[in-house]
Parts: structure tokens; C-alpha cells; sequence
């Protein structure tokens, strides 16, 4: 056993310090050149203090992400109840399948989106070093599982479409942001004061609507963007992300997503932002049947 709090550091930022973590981990390591195996804890960290701390999100994952970095694997395994990362939900859309291999991007897209599988922070280190990265059913470890990797030659078209749920949606509309400069820095400036993330944004010459998944500063924020115009707030809303290789290049994508979504009010799109992805923002009571008509129309 290799104590976790003996290697695994956390920078001043509160990040992994993958130099110092590889440095101390090789150092155990070469003390036991003649053992194969080792087992080690997931999770908990030093701080660069030397206090206990943890990774907060992804766990024991983000730890094998790490770990596999810091050792420069040829390969990292990350075994879950579920044999890969499915094309959809499959708590919610039936005939679902594991999608058999996701480059870096594309499982990151999915993993931020709502994919419950993996955190898009876990697989970090491994991009960075470019180890691919195996998802696999310990109930069924014979099954193939998802890979991924830096390839972006796996397959073309949409492999799959995930869901996050607790999104609120913000409106603001002002005659001041026509023909003027600097007024979306002023209102990102708000966000960044309250430390609070926008996941989807879409303006016009007189507003921007954007998207938060954390409230807890809703109302300090719209009160000080109400300085610069209007706001208007729409609460349980899910963003639906559709995510494949080059989908935003693909002729007739956007024709496929829209005939499927015929019957669900659509309050926000993003397209562009990424080859890999496209995000409608619905309200979250529309939000399973939406990942069924997908289902249907797009597989």
C-alpha cells in the first residue's frame, strides 16, 4: 500500500501539482523496483501546506487520472457500473449503447454536459500527456467499454448526447450595449466577482442571454447587471448537449436536431463555439422527452 497523502499535492490554486506528484511518486517507486503491484487510496491529497485535503471533484478517478500521469502509463483504466459512455442517458432513453471510442474533447463536452460517468476534470492529466484513457463495467469486465484518446480520427458525425439539469437562464436587454464597446466585459466582470461560471451565451445588438448552473449569488449579480439594463430570470432550465466529431462542419446536422425537436420549445442554442458540440437550452420538463426524440431522430 502507497499512502496517497505521501505523493498526491495540491498547488497554491488548489490544483494538482503534477511535477511535485510525479517527483515524490517516483521516488517511492524506485525504493520498491522489485513489486509489480501497488494500491494506493483515491481522493485524498496534500494541500501545498502539507494539510489533509481531497480533490473535491471527480475523486477517485481525477486520482487515477493523476496517478497515471505522473508514472507516464501506457494506459489508464477507470471502472464504473456501466460498460462505457453511452450514447444517451439510459436511465431515461431505452436502447441505448456504449459508444466504443471519444476523443479527449468529445468526452470532456460530455462529462461537463451531464455524461454522470466521468467529471471532465478526471481526465485532465491524462490529456495533458496524452494517455488514453478506458472506461470499463466491473460487473461485466469483459465488455469492450468506451476508449479515450487524442485521436481525432474516431469516427465522424454525432456519438452522443447528454443532459445538465439545475441551469438558470439570464436575459439582459439594454440599448446601451448598440454600436458600443466594453459592455460585455462589464457584465462578465460580475460574474467573475461572485466566481460564478457561464456555461451557454448568445447576444443580439441590444441583449445577451446566457446560462449559470450555481445560484448562490443570483440575486447580489442580477442586482448589479440591472444597472446596465433589464433582466429577466428563467429558472429550472437543462441544457441538452449533442456532441461528435466536426458535427458544427457537418451539412444537415442542425436540420436533424430541429426535426427532432419539433414539439419542445427551444429558449437558447449554442452552435459554433466548438467543432464538437451543440447546446439547446429547454425547460427541464421537457427535458426527457427531448433526450428521446433525439434518440430517434439522430440514431
Amino acid at each position: 500500500m502507497v499512502p496517497a497523502l505521501d505523493y498526491i499535492v495540491l498547488d497554491k490554486d488548489q490544483e494538482p501539482d503534477l511535477n511535485e506528484t510525479s517527483s515524490r511518486l517516483k521516488d517511492i517507486l524506485t525504493k520498491y523496483s522489485d513489486i509489480d503491484l501497488f494500491f494506493t487510496q483515491g481522493f485524498i491529497c496534500r494541500s501545498c501546506t502539507g494539510e489533509i485535503n481531497n480533490l473535491k471533484r471527480g475523486g477517485s478517478d481525477y486520482s487515477a487520472s493523476i496517478i497515471g500521469a505522473a508514472v507516464g502509463a501506457s494506459e489508464i483504466q477507470i471502472w464504473t457500473d456501466i460498460d462505457g459512455m453511452h450514447n444517451n442517458d439510459p436511465r431515461i432513453v431505452p436502447n441505448t449503447h456504449p459508444i466504443a471510442a471519444l476523443s479527449f474533447d468529445e468526452a470532456a463536452e460530455l462529462a461537463y454536459f451531464g455524461a454522470k460517468i466521468l467529471h471532465p476534470s478526471s481526465i485532465r492529466p491524462a490529456q495533458r500527456h496524452n494517455i488514453p484513457v478506458k472506461l470499463l463495467n466491473t460487473m461485466e469486465p469483459e465488455a469492450k467499454g468506451t476508449t479515450i484518446n487524442s485521436n481525432e480520427n474516431n469516427g465522424e458525425g454525432i456519438k452522443a448526447i447528454a443532459a445538465k439539469d439545475g441551469i438558470t437562464a439570464i436575459r439582459i436587454k439594454s440599448s446601451r450595449m448598440l454600436l458600443a464597446y466594453g459592455f460585455l466585459r462589464k457584465v462578465f466582470e460580475i460574474f467573475e466577482k461572485y466566481r460564478t461560471p457561464i456555461d451557454m451565451i448568445t447576444t443580439s445588438e441590444v441583449a445577451v442571454s446566457l446560462t449559470i448552473d450555481d445560484k448562490k449569488h443570483l440575486k447580489e449579480i442580477c442586482a448589479e447587471i440591472e444597472e446596465y439594463g433589464s433582466v429577466i430570470v428563467d429558472e429550472d432550465m437543462s441544457i441538452i448537449c449533442i456532441v461528435g466529431s466536426m458535427v458544427v462542419d457537418k451539412k444537415g446536422i442542425m436540420n436533424h436536431i430541429f426535426n427532432s425537436l419539433t414539439t419542445i420549445p427551444i429558449r437558447m442554442i449554442s452552435y459554433g463555439g466548438s467543432k464538437n458540440n451543440v447546446s439547446i437550452l429547454i425547460e427541464t420538463k421537457n427535458k426527457n422527452n427531448a433526450l428521446i426524440a433525439l434518440n430517434e431522430g439522430l440514431f
